[in-house]
C-alpha cells in the first residue's frame, strides 16, 4: 500500500522525533546578541545580574528604565505591553529568547508541533466563522434564517407548523416532492395522477371537450411533456367540471382527505388545499416573506402578481397567465 506521506515529510518527522530539525531563527538570535554586545546593553545586564545588591524598589525601577520613553535604550518593556510582560532575572531581550524557546517547546519539539497543528485547526475552524459572517452581510436577504435551517424551509412557507402539517396529512400522494417547481400548475397535477395510477378517461375526454388539444391528452403519460400557457387555462377550465364520480376516482388514487373539495380544479386551490392553514401562507420576495392571503375569505395578494411592486418567487406560469 502506498505511503500517505512523501519521503522530504517523513524526514522532517524523523527530525522531530529526535528533537533536532527545529531551531530558533539564527537571523533573531544574532540580532539579539548584536544588542546585547552594545556597551549600555552590556553595562545593563550586569547591572541585572548584581541587582541582588539592591532593594526590591530600585531591582524594579532598573527594569523600567527608559520604559515610558525610549524603551530601546533601557531593554525594557514598552507601557503599552507591561500589564501583559513582566521581567523576573531578565531583561526583555531575554524574555524574547526564553518565549521563543518556549514556543518551540523548550527543546521537546514534539510539544511545538501538537501546538502547531492545534494552532492551524483553530485558525481553519475561526476562519470559518469569520467567513460565513462576511458572506452572511454579503449576501443579506438570501439567508433563510434558523427557523428555515432547522426546518428544511418549511417556515419560508409557513410558520403556523402544527397547522400546516396537519392539512398536508390529508392530501396523500398530490405534492410531488421532486417536481414542486411547478406546484400548482395544471399540467403538473395531471402528470402526477398518470404517474401515480396511468390515465383516467372520463378526465381525457372532459379535457378534450374544453379545448385541450388531442395531441396533448394523448401525451400526458410523457413527463417531459411541455404546454403553453393557453393550454394550462384550457386544462384548468376542464379541471373545474370534473366531479362526481370521477373526482372521487381522483382522490381515491391520490389518497387525498381534504374535506369540502367539489371539483378536480379545487386541487390546485391552496384556499381548498389548506382550509387551516392558507392564511399563514407565505411566498419568498426580494424584500422579504409576504402573505398570499389577505383575508378569510381568500382573496389573493395583489401585490404579487405586480413586479413593480414585489418581485417573488412564484413561477412565471403563475404571475402571466390568467387561468
Amino acid at each position: 500500500m502506498a505511503a500517505p506521506l512523501t519521503p522530504l515529510q517523513l524526514i522532517a518527522g524523523a527530525g522531530l522525533l529526535q528533537n533536532v530539525g527545529l531551531r530558533l531563527p539564527p537571523s533573531f538570535t544574532a540580532a539579539v546578541a548584536n544588542y546585547n554586545a552594545l556597551p549600555f546593553a552590556t553595562a545593563l545586564l550586569t547591572a541585572v545580574a548584581n541587582s541582588g545588591q539592591l532593594n526590591a524598589t530600585n531591582q524594579a525601577n532598573l527594569k523600567k528604565l527608559g520604559s515610558t520613553s525610549i524603551p530601546a535604550l533601557g531593554d525594557t518593556v514598552p507601557t503599552a505591553y507591561a500589564a501583559s510582560i513582566v521581567l523576573t532575572n531578565t531583561l526583555y531581550t531575554g524574555y524574547l529568547i526564553v518565549t521563543a524557546n518556549k514556543y518551540l517547546g523548550n527543546g521537546d519539539y514534539g510539544k511545538f508541533a501538537q501546538g502547531w497543528f492545534a494552532s492551524l485547526g483553530y485558525a481553519a475552524s475561526s476562519n470559518q466563522f469569520s467567513q460565513s459572517a462576511c458572506n452572511s452581510d454579503y449576501l443579506g436577504k438570501t439567508f433563510t434564517g434558523m427557523n428555515n435551517t432547522v426546518t428544511g424551509d418549511i417556515t419560508q412557507v409557513n410558520l403556523a407548523t402544527p397547522t400546516f402539517g396537519s392539512d398536508l396529512s390529508k392530501l396523500g400522494y398530490l405534492i410531488d416532492l421532486d417536481d414542486l417547481g411547478n406546484l400548482g400548475s395544471p399540467l403538473a397535477l395531471m402528470q402526477r395522477i398518470v404517474k401515480l395510477t396511468g390515465s383516467i378517461p372520463s378526465v381525457a375526454l372532459t379535457f378534450v371537450d374544453y379545448g385541450v388539444p388531442e395531441e396533448v391528452v394523448v401525451n400526458l403519460t410523457n413527463l417531459t411533456l411541455s404546454v403553453t400557457d393557453a393550454v394550462q387555462k384550457a386544462m384548468y377550465t376542464a379541471m373545474t367540471n370534473v366531479t362526481g364520480d370521477a373526482l372521487a376516482q381522483i382522490l381515491s388514487v391520490l389518497n387525498v382527505t381534504t374535506p369540502n373539495l367539489s371539483t378536480m380544479a379545487d386541487l390546485l386551490n391552496p384556499y381548498k388545499l389548506f382550509p387551516n392553514s392558507f392564511q399563514t401562507l407565505t411566498v419568498p420576495t426580494m424584500n422579504g416573506p409576504r402573505a398570499i392571503y389577505t383575508n378569510s375569505t381568500g382573496s389573493v395578494n395583489t401585490k404579487l402578481g405586480d413586479t413593480s411592486v414585489e418581485l417573488t418567487a412564484l413561477p412565471d406560469y403563475i404571475l402571466s397567465s390568467k387561468v
